[in-house]
C-alpha cells in the first residue's frame, strides 16, 4: 500500500536523532534546514556535525543512545549501526505516539523520509514507499536536474500576487484560469513582472465582459 504524503510544519519541533555517521548526518541537516530543534544522541560523529551555516545546529549528545531519549520528542530518527536498539526505540515511540523512522526498515517505522527536491517554498517529497532507495535517488537527481534554479523565487513572487487577483475577479473559476495563465507565461519568460499579470487580468477582464454581453 502506498503511503500518503503528508507536510509537517517542523518549526519548533524537536527531533531526536539516533546516530552520528553520514545518514544521521544527512537526515538531521534535512530536518534542522525546515525548521526542526534537532538532537543527535552517537557515542561518535563523523566530521560535518558543526559548523553549519544558514541553520540552527544539532545539540550533540556524545553518549550511547538510551530509550528515554525519545521522551519529550516530536519525532526520532533510528540511524545508528544497532539493528536491536532500533527495534527497541521503535516499540518504545509507538506505545508513546511518537512518530519514529528506521533507517533501511519500513517496518518498524511509523512514517518514511522522502527524498527531497527544494526550491524555496516548493518541495517535492519522493518516496518508493521504502521499496527502493536508488529509484528514490534517480528520481531526485532527475526532478532537480530538470527543474529551474529560479522555480521556487518564481512561486513566491507569484505568490505576491494572489491578492490582486482575488480583489478583482470575483469567481473562483475565473481566478483559477487568471492564476493559470500568468503561471505559464511567467514560466515561459523566466521571470514575474507586475505589468505582465495586470495585462494578463485586464485582458481576461474585457473578454469575460464580451462574451457575457
Amino acid at each position: 500500500m502506498a503511503y500518503f504524503p503528508l507536510f509537517v510544519d517542523l518549526k519548533g519541533k524537536r527531533c531526536l536523532v539516533v546516530g552520528g555517521k553520514r545518514v544521521a548526518l544527512r537526515k538531521a541537516r534535512a530536518l534542522a534546514e525546515y525548521g526542526g530543534e534537532v538532537f543527535a544522541v552517537a557515542e561518535v560523529f563523523c566530521e560535518g556535525w558543526e559548523g553549519w551555516k544558514g541553520v540552527k545546529e544539532p545539540v550533540l549528545i556524545r553518549r550511547r543512545a538510551v530509550l528515554a531519549d525519545a521522551d519529550g520528542m516530536d519525532l526520532v530518527i533510528c540511524a545508528a549501526s544497532d539493528a536491536v536498539f532500533h527495534r527497541e526505540m521503535s516499540r518504545y515511540c509507538r506505545e508513546r505516539a511518537i512518530l519514529v523512522n528506521v533507517a533501511d526498515s519500513k517496518e518498524e517505522s511509523s512514517f518514511l523520509f522522502p527524498a527531497l527536491v527544494r526550491r524555496k517554498d516548493v518541495v517535492l517529497g519522493i518516496s518508493t514507499g521504502g521499496n527502493s532507495p536508488a529509484a528514490s535517488r534517480y528520481l531526485r537527481e532527475e526532478i532537480d536536474r530538470r527543474l529551474p534554479e529560479n522555480f521556487g523565487a518564481l512561486v513566491e513572487k507569484l505568490g505576491s500576487f494572489r491578492e490582486l487577483v482575488k480583489e478583482t475577479l470575483p469567481k473562483q473559476k475565473e481566478r483559477e484560469e487568471v492564476f493559470s495563465r500568468i503561471f505559464f507565461s511567467a514560466l515561459e519568460e523566466g521571470e514575474v513582472k507586475e505589468e505582465m499579470v495586470r495585462a494578463l487580468i485586464q485582458d481576461y477582464a474585457r473578454m469575460n465582459t464580451r462574451d457575457n454581453r
